[in-house]
């Protein structure tokens, strides 16, 4: 049983799976944007995205004073 006020953890793969499943695949997400697809918090979403950051080929860019957008870059076979 999971304690009350604890979070469900959210895997990588679960955070992969947003990215993967848009319609625009292009499309950089937010941080809020990945959190509400999962339905878990921001500061959850952002944790797991800094994790693949380091990890795998997801990218970031800031994009304002606190804002930052978040992809996976999309490989063109040369």
């Amino acid at each position: 049983m999971v304690d009350p006020g604890r979070e469900t953890q959210y895997t990588e793969s679960d955070v992969i799976e947003v990215f993967r499943d848009r319609s625009d695949y292009a499309e950089p997400l937010t941080a809020s944007e990945v959190a509400e697809a999962l339905g878990c918090s921001r500061r959850t979403a952002l944790n797991r995205l800094h994790d693949l950051q380091e990890e795998t080929d997801v990218t970031s860019k800031k994009v304002g004073g606190r804002s930052r957008v978040w992809w996976i870059p999309v490989r063109m076979d040369e």
